[in-house]
């Protein structure tokens, strides 16, 4: 399932790639990502795609875990 960091990086592979065409980014807020979709992303066994990018929409893909625990970090960071 692929995720961006920002609107504009998502803009570009729905611009750039076919089969993103026609579809429209939608913010979500950090709480509702890691209270709702990572424990849906788990459930249901699918890893998220961080910046896919290029003209294959390809990049990382990591476990829905893995990105929570290295977002907090990062804020948690930020905040000291």
């Amino acid at each position: 399932m692929p995720f961006w960091s920002s609107e504009s990086r998502a803009l570009v592979v729905i611009g750039g790639v076919a089969a993103y065409h026609g579809f429209r980014p939608v913010a979500i807020s950090w709480n509702d990502f890691r209270e709702r979709w990572i424990p849906g992303l788990t459930r249901d066994e699918l890893l998220a795609g961080i910046n896919w990018s290029g003209s294959r929409a390809i990049g990382f893909d990591i476990l829905p875990s893995d990105l929570a625990r290295n977002v907090e970090a990062l804020r948690n960071s930020a905040l000291t």
